[in-house]
């Protein structure tokens, strides 16, 4: 096994050194050091023609060395690392390098920055990479420039929400540890690279091929191609975008194995005619595939099949037997040694999966059909056929983990939008080559490869568009996604043996048994409680009250603020769909920007809001979204807080001019936009839980004092100003045994709270 699949156990010690330095943070001078101690054994016994202890030996002192690798790269280490400097309060002077290619988003871009050194009463040479968002769209700033400006570094807050999307885990993951607002390009100094190195060569490649198809082809058709072609996206329409997620063809649009070898066809069939030998075809070909993979910003897909298909080439050069297993095997082994938090990364993860299902399953499928298997008519419809069920299969229980939804006609839209997409890379290929012989006939090329974009659209909307199915799914648990593909692989082995079918519809009845028998006591076990999760927004707080895990529940919005970005579609949607609610029954808003307002309005008409009961002075600003919007919300009641009554009033919530308060039994939560003490002194002195506040705070005595008065024993607030601790104890509280304690939501991102009798 070890001499046949050399790349598999090399695999099998990687992956799981980086899983433990993941889960237990030891440090990294430990890992490093018993990793050569166990080298060191291995070495000894390999001395001593022990080879299987020293194979062992040597392959665990890989998986402690990948442990030490993670470590490095994840985790802050040494004092001069750049995260003990992020502290959002010194104004520095910084120096560094953009070592990543710029991300243009709308209304801003983020650069990727090494800093060198940090200058303010001292200078300070720091290691590290920080998240550069300069708030305008730029392309003047590229890869491998040096940078001058001055700014405070932000550290990272914990996001980690329920259902939410883990931003401090995904710039860790990219060797980010601190970010810097930026207003203008005018506040940086910059020193060009050099105009004539490979970065810059790849850059003006890029630029070339996305101009071309912007002379030659519509706007849509022209933004489709770069995305089918080079992973290019930022101008494809949000419409367009959401119809291949919900067909299923979102992968169609990051550079993967299949558009590595159209690529390579093309120049294959380029060269076939020219007297060149071996060699320099396979040489050719190589610098194609990195120029390639360059180009495509080396996204995990297409740096896997650039690795799979330099493998290939070179085994056919040196005229060595090709294995598919060894190769996807070296392949990830390379990926990880250079870059150990690919391993997290779910373009790495789904790309990974689903060419070793590929390489795993159909050939035992393939097998069925030996004597029919050189026809044509198999060849091309039942193999690609097989082909797209078995990769919706690998990557379903994936997308689902990751994504939770499922496609229903994924299958169809994969069989048919993919032959078509491959079809049009030969078309896009195609004007390239002929904008580059003759501008007119690229002209000419671009028209017809118009019409089989627009035929690619049609598609995507009938299988996407409005009304598509999608299964919905709640979150999944790691176990279950594991589960999955332990059974794909016994149903594989078990397509030509009786005795191992027996086995698998045997244990798989015994594992629904236990998973309906968990749900069972469970159910009988829960006590009455009710959830509530407090959550930073944009500018404030939003608070999900969610009673006995039913799949409905109440929100509290207060102090949002608008953004660039559909605040419903990546924050409070996904919160509320992770914690399994499918829909509202009561929104209420304390406070929001006019521009926040349609945030709030679309999330009401998705999650089917009841009621939207909202404070006095947002009357008009509400009554003008919805006028004016498409979302008429002709489910939902709209009520002001002054023109509340009893009927209109939720259980346990009781609204007022300027905030809310919950009440569960004898405990309650009052829900303010900024604490003043006069706005909220209608309350009667009676004992509250907690205030949570939307705004920012200042630590004071008269905050600890109004809170002794009403009983007041937690504070939360979005941000808290002073020493940044979480307690804080007053001289008028010296009297008293217990400490207030005051939460910074910034810092741990979202605060869970159960109320039970």
């Amino acid at each position: 096994m070890l001499r046949t699949y050399p790349s598999l156990f090399l695999l099998s010690m990687i992956v799981p050194g980086i899983v433990l330095a993941d889960q237990i943070q030891l440090p990294v001078w430990a890992l490093l050091l018993i990793s050569a101690f166990v080298a060191l054994i291995g070495i000894i016994w390999l001395r001593k023609t022990k080879l299987t202890r020293a194979t062992l030996a040597l392959g665990f002192a890989l998986l402690f060395f990948s442990a030490f690798h993670y470590s490095l790269c994840y985790y802050p280490t040494g004092q001069n690392h750049i995260a003990n400097y992020a502290d959002g309060e010194q104004r520095y002077h910084i120096y560094g390098q953009i070592i990543d290619w710029p991300k243009l988003r709308a209304e801003r871009t983020e650069f990727k920055v090494s800093i060198d050194s940090l200058i303010s009463s001292n200078a300070h040479h720091v290691h590290g990479a920080v998240l550069l968002k300069l708030h305008d769209t730029t392309t003047s700033l590229q890869r491998g420039d040096r940078l001058e400006f001055y700014g405070r570094i932000y550290p990272l807050r914990n996001t980690a929400t329920p259902g939410g999307f883990d931003y401090r885990r995904y710039l860790n993951l990219k060797g980010v540890h601190g970010i810097v607002y930026l207003s203008t390009q005018l506040n940086v100094r910059l020193d060009k690279r050099n105009r004539y190195g490979l970065i810059n060569l790849v850059d003006k490649l890029r630029s070339a091929i996305v101009d071309s198809f912007n002379r030659n082809m519509s706007p849509v058709s022209a933004a489709l191609a770069a995305g089918f072609l080079i992973g290019e996206t930022r101008n494809i329409p949000t419409e367009i975008y959401s119809w291949f997620r919900d067909s299923g063809t979102l992968h169609l649009l990051a550079v993967s194995g299949s558009n590595v070898a159209i690529v390579l066809g093309f120049f294959i069939f380029l060269m076939w005619p020219m007297p060149l030998t071996r060699r320099l075809r396979t040489a050719i070909l190589i610098v194609v595939i990195i120029l390639f993979t360059l180009i495509s910003y080396g996204d995990p897909s297409v740096v896997r099949a650039s690795i799979m298909a330099i493998l290939v080439l070179l085994s056919r050069l040196i005229q060595r037997r090709i294995d598919l297993n060894n190769i996807i095997g070296a392949t990830a082994v390379a990926i990880l040694l250079y870059d150990p938090t690919q391993l997290f990364d779910v373009g790495f993860q789904l790309s990974f999966t689903t060419a070793w299902g590929l390489i795993f399953i159909t050939p035992v499928i393939v097998k069925r059909f030996e004597a029919v298997k050189h026809r044509r008519w198999f060849l091309w419809i039942i193999l690609p056929v097989v082909v797209s069920i078995i990769a919706q299969i690998c990557s379903g229980p994936l997308i689902a983990f990751y994504f939770h939804r499922i496609p229903v006609l994924s299958v169809p839209a994969n069989i048919l939008i993919v032959m078509l997409t491959s079809g049009a890379v030969f078309g896009i290929l195609g004007i390239l080559l002929a904008d580059a012989v003759l501008p007119l006939l690229g002209i000419f090329t671009g028209s017809l490869v118009n019409w089989f974009m627009e035929l690619i659209l049609h598609c995507l909307r009938f299988f996407g568009g409005e009304g598509a199915p999608i299964i919905e799914v709640s979150s999944i648990p790691v176990w279950f996604v594991l589960a999955c593909y332990v059974y794909i692989v016994l149903l594989v082995f078990a397509v030509h043996s009786l005795r191992k079918r027996r086995i698998v519809v045997l244990s798989l009845a015994v594992l629904v048994n236990l998973v309906l028998l968990n749900l069972a006591v469970n159910s009988f076990a829960t006590e009455d409680h009710t959830d509530m999760w407090l959550v930073t927004v944009p500018g404030g707080i939003a608070a999900v009250v969610q009673q006995n895990g039913q799949p409905n529940g109440d929100l509290i919005i207060t102090g949002l603020n608008a953004r660039d970005y559909p605040i419903d579609d990546r924050i409070l949607v996904p919160m509320l769909e992770g914690m399994g609610i499918e829909d509202i029954n009561s929104i209420f808003i304390i406070s929001s920007d006019y521009g926040a307002i349609d945030d709030i309005v679309r999330t009401a008409d998705r999650m089917a809001a009841d009621r939207l009961i909202i404070a006095n002075q947002l009357e008009h600003s509400v009554n003008d979204v919805v006028r004016f919007s498409q979302y008429q919300l002709k489910a939902t009641e709209i009520i002001v807080t002054s023109d509340i009554s009893t009927e209109h009033r939720a259980v346990g919530y009781y609204p007022f001019r300027n905030g809310v308060l919950f009440q569960y039994r004898d405990s309650s939560v009052l829900f303010v936009d900024e604490f003043v003490p006069d706005r909220i002194s209608e309350f009667s002195k009676e004992k509250l839980a907690r205030l949570v506040i939307g705004r920012g705070i200042d630590k004071n005595e008269e905050l600890t004092d109004w809170a002794v008065e009403y009983g007041v024993s937690s504070i939360v607030a979005r941000s808290i100003f002073g020493s940044g601790s979480n307690e804080l104890l007053s001289d008028s509280l010296s009297s008293q045994k217990d400490l207030i304690d005051i939460t910074d939501l910034r810092q741990v991102g979202a605060l869970h709270i159960r109320f039970s009798p």
